[in-house]
């Protein structure tokens, strides 16, 4: 064999390693761009369990509590609703419902003759039915605020200097009421307002009606 044949073989023989040095060269690539991925996801996700999902558990909380206390607010609101209803009240009491909890609005004339704090004998059924829905709806879990508003004419007698003692005392009939009905004291608030908060919207009606308005109780249910 000739040295040109020989040079020939060895040449035929020769391994080509252009591919393979190519292909190791894309697998390495490959593999430092899901690396990168990898750590851009990890970020990602590390930024949302901080922020984001603590936000998220925090809204998911407060839903939560909401459907918790909503309910016995509106069972609350329809077990005074139907009595009303039921008696003929809708002139006396109303009953609203606000993301708070419930109010129960009573005209002066439904609990209280006029310039007086006892109540009426004609009062005692609907405190009743008041008290029975607190105890088997709130069980415990709700406070009670009691406001006595008046108009803004003023009183004075021996018993009530002012509207503020004839506020107070309404409200404190009320409490006292419904203390006796098995409501815990601790749950219950007295407040007397006078004629510093008069309802809104009533500027339109005439003035005595304006006053009849603001002569009124309200029951409020909270949650703490």
């Amino acid at each position: 064999m000739s040295h040109a044949s020989r040079q020939r073989g060895l040449r035929r023989r020769r391994p080509n390693f252009d591919d393979s040095s190519s292909s190791w060269l894309v697998t390495y690539s490959d593999a430092i761009t899901l690396l990168l991925a990898f750590f851009v996801m990890i970020l990602a996700v590390s930024d949302l369990n901080e922020g984001k999902i603590e936000s998220l558990k925090e809204g998911l909380a407060e839903v939560i509590s909401s459907e918790t206390t909503t309910t016995p607010f509106t069972d609350i609101r329809q077990g005074i609703d139907d009595y009303i209803e039921q008696n003929g009240l809708q002139d006396q009491v109303s009953v609203t419902l606000d993301p708070r909890g419930v109010q129960v609005e009573f005209a002066n004339v439904a609990l209280y003759d006029s310039g007086a704090a006892s109540l009426k004998p004609a009062a005692t059924p609907l405190l009743q039915e008041l008290s029975r829905v607190i105890r088997d709806v709130s069980h415990g879990s709700h406070m009670i605020e009691v406001e006595g508003h008046t108009d803004d004419l003023p009183i004075s007698n021996e018993q009530f200097p002012s509207n503020w003692e004839l506020s107070s005392a309404r409200a404190t009939g009320v409490v006292k009421y419904l203390l006796e009905s098995g409501i815990e004291k601790e749950r219950l608030k007295a407040s007397g307002y006078a004629d510093s908060r008069p309802k809104e919207g009533l500027d339109d009606l005439p003035l005595n009606e304006q006053r009849k308005a603001n002569r009124r109780v309200v029951v409020s249910i909270r949650r703490y």
